[in-house]
């Protein structure tokens, strides 16, 4: 039905899975509307067992659903890949799909298309129910009229499916059953050449017990899989909150003779000692018989001198109303009257009207309008100006005024959802307006009228959402001025300007900002900048060179190991005191020296302190 894409959503940095129509499928108004039904029911449904549906669109003839990037694989797969799975394994996998059940069953949602292939399974091991593309409210609409094409995927679907009947939430139930069948066994209950054929075989057919297949299956798996799969839908669990109870304990107790079956099902084969009638022997039989017929013919004399007689005094009825009838009319005659003019006006007066013409009014109808006001009548039958007997009735469809819906409340949720559930209840959603705020992106801030406001059907109501936490741009690597452009075009205030040194920008150039690009804004809302001095210039400082055990002169050279160059070469005299040799520099820079040409010390100068 549609072709699926992996893509990556840019403004939420995370992967999402865009599903969209087959081209070829576009013109189908069958497959548009199964295509826009998954949506809607997808959205109206929010649970951590089932795929989440962030947006739905429709470009050109182009429909497409976004929704949730799952990063694992189908349970078709995973079966496939280990064989069978471990009857604890599947039962925990199974709860997780009763669960996803459980919660689309309380919205109205049967899915009606529960197979391994829909089911998928994180790398995390969460199982999640996706593909409600057949999925429909629970209503009359669920019957598949005879004749139609079944929906459903053959070796999953329940009897009733099958049959093309009501399907319920236990059709649900049964396809869940199937599919624990195939994960405890590694196949799949019924095969055959045609789908027709395992289609009949799900109506037919008993089911062979996993326990046949592998006697290490616990008995409780048994017992809830028959019990699942019942083809009479009245000894199946009757909703899954009966199978996940039962689900539950198998865990706990994997051979229990826990799960309870319906009584009725064996009372043919249970029935104790009956009142039976008595037998009738052969000559009775005979007396009997020529006893009945004779009793049928009296009876039958009866009836005949009945009907004769009830048609003879109809017959003198008629003829007498007849005779009367044609004297009224001649010597009496019937009165007209016109019909007045009632439509448009109130209902007791247009009573009043009729009742001056000699005529009656009846409501057939009341219907909302927004052109004509409560109790008013919007049309007549007869029209006005016409002829009818006096006494005749004049029909009208009075007005119940305008139809007053109460809105319902859709903050905190998704746009998509907030949207079909205003629309459901006959009301229009207007353009939305976006804000940054601390809710996730997509979902719904406020609403332009207050819930449970009653408001005229129809009336438009303006969403707000929330575009997400309102984040810092990046103003490092442009000038100061145009930084500060920059900031207050994106609403934010210039903070603190701070001059530092730097050997990489040049003079004028942002080498820093506070908040960090990508950070949620402060109360504040204000952006401190770092901009660049330029290169840091060379200080000159005074090295200290002191040799308490020298007297008298001695040779000094200071080398400047970077690039070996000999910045001070000359001879002192101690006796006078310590040596002093004025150095130039930025940073940090490493100088040796040498005391009469014999390596003495290195001394380590930070250019970049202020001592």
């Amino acid at each position: 039905m549609a072709v699926v894409y992996k893509a990556r959503c840019h403004l939420l940095k995370r992967f999402v899975a865009v599903k969209i129509l087959r081209p070829e499928l576009v013109e189908n108004e069958e497959f548009v509307l199964r295509f826009k039904r998954e949506s809607q029911s997808a959205a109206s449904l929010s649970h951590p067992n089932i795929v989440n549906i962030y947006d739905v669109g429709q470009e050109g003839d182009i429909h497409y659903i976004v929704m949730e990037y799952v990063d694992g694989k189908t349970l078709k797969e995973y079966i496939r890949e280990k064989g069978r799975l471990d009857p604890e394994e599947a039962a925990r996998i199974c709860i997780q799909i009763c669960q996803a059940l459980s919660h689309a069953h309380k919205n109205g949602i049967v899915h009606r298309d529960i197979k391994p292939q829909n089911i998928l399974i994180s790398r995390d091991g969460d199982v999640k129910v996706a593909d409600f593309g057949i999925a429909r409210a629970a209503t009359t609409a669920t019957v598949t009229m005879a004749g139609s094409n079944v929906i459903g995927s053959v070796h999953y679907f329940s009897p009733e499916q099958a049959r093309g009947g009501l399907v319920s939430y236990q059709s649900d139930i049964y396809s869940l059953g199937i599919v624990l069948y195939e994960m405890v066994t590694g196949v799949v209950p019924f095969e055959g050449d045609s789908a027709i054929t395992v289609a009949l075989k799900h109506i037919q057919e008993k089911i062979t017990p996993v326990r046949d297949i592998n006697p290490e299956i616990p008995k409780s798996i048994q017992y809830i899989i028959e019990k699942a799969t019942e083809k009479d839908i009245s000894l199946r669990y009757k909703d899954t909150a009966e199978l996940l109870k039962d689900l539950r304990r198998a865990l706990k107790e994997p051979d229990g003779n826990f799960v309870s079956k319906d009584k009725n099902k064996s009372a043919l084969d249970e029935q104790t000692t009956q009142v039976m009638p008595p037998i009738v022997l052969h000559e009775d039989r005979i007396d009997r018989k020529q006893k009945k017929n004779e009793e049928a013919k009296r009876k039958k004399r009866a009836v005949l001198i009945t009907v004769f007689s009830v048609l003879f005094v109809s017959g003198l009825i008629m003829t007498l109303v007849l005779v009367g009838s044609s004297i009224l009319r001649q010597h009496f005659g019937t009165g007209e009257s016109e019909v007045p003019k009632v439509e448009g006006y109130d209902l007791k007066f247009a009573e009043t009207i009729a009742k001056a013409s000699n005529l009656k009014l009846q409501v057939t109808d009341r219907q909302y309008s927004k052109e004509v006001p409560k109790n008013y009548i919007i049309s007549q039958k007869p029209r006005p100006g016409m002829r009818v007997k006096t006494n005749s009735i004049i029909e009208v469809i009075v007005s119940d005024g305008v139809k007053m819906i109460k809105v319902p409340d859709v903050r905190n949720k998704l746009l998509r959802t907030a949207e079909i559930e205003l629309e459901n209840a006959g009301l229009t959603v207007g353009e939305p307006l976006y804000v940054y705020s601390d809710k996730p992106s997509g979902y719904v801030v406020d609403q332009s009228i207050k819930a449970n406001t009653e408001v005229e059907e129809g009336m438009e109501i303006i969403l707000t959402i929330s575009k997400g936490p309102e984040l810092v741009g990046n103003y490092v690597g442009f000038t100061e001025e145009t930084a500060k452009q920059m900031i207050k075009n994106d609403g934010f205030e210039v903070g603190e300007i701070i001059g530092e040194y730097s050997n990489e920008h040049t003079k004028g150039i942002v080498i820093r900002q506070d908040p960090a690009h990508g950070e949620q804004i402060s109360d504040d809302r204000k952006i401190n900048l770092w901009v660049s001095l330029g290169s840091e210039p060379d200080r000159r400082l005074r090295l200290k060179i002191d040799m308490p055990g020298i007297q008298g002169f001695a040779r000094i050279k200071v080398v400047r190991i970077s690039d070996d160059t000999v910045i001070y070469d000359n001879y002192h005299d101690f006796s006078q005191g310590p040596a002093y040799v004025d150095v130039e520099g930025k940073g940090k820079v490493d100088y040796d020296i040498y005391i009469d040409d014999i390596w003495f010390s290195r001394e380590t100068i930070d250019f970049s302190k202020e001592e």
